[in-house]
């Protein structure tokens, strides 16, 4: 999370979801049961007053400046993300790494549509 404050440092936060990252298949194979109790680290899908995060295992996947959070608009049977950049050009984003459940989603549709 230490890296995603640095990109929103005094901004907003309008939405944010937070999910457990998967045991991938190596690591499972290596390590066993063990895996499933080791620490994992967690998936972030931010959007503040000026852009949109998608962290997944600690790294930046998508950054991107909005230009209107109206426009912004979740299609929950696809898991795409749309939106209008600063360019006036439709954006459109995959939030299906992601693994959002089903309260996720309810809370995306509540908020965005």
């Amino acid at each position: 999370m230490n890296m995603l404050n640095k990109h929103i440092k005094g901004e907003d936060i309008l939405v944010k979801i937070k999910t457990k990252s998967d045991v991938g298949f190596w690591q499972y194979q290596l390590l066993g049961l063990l895996s499933l109790f080791m620490e994992k680290s967690n998936n972030y899908f931010i959007i503040t007053d000026k852009r949109i995060l998608v962290s997944i295992k600690e790294n930046i996947k998508v950054n991107f400046i909005y230009k209107d959070f109206s426009e912004i608009k979740f299609n929950t049977k696809t898991d795409l993300l749309s939106f209008v950049n600063e360019d006036n050009q439709i954006e459109k984003i995959s939030l299906s790494n992601l693994k959002l459940e089903y309260d996720d989603y309810q809370f995306l549709k509540n908020k965005l549509n």
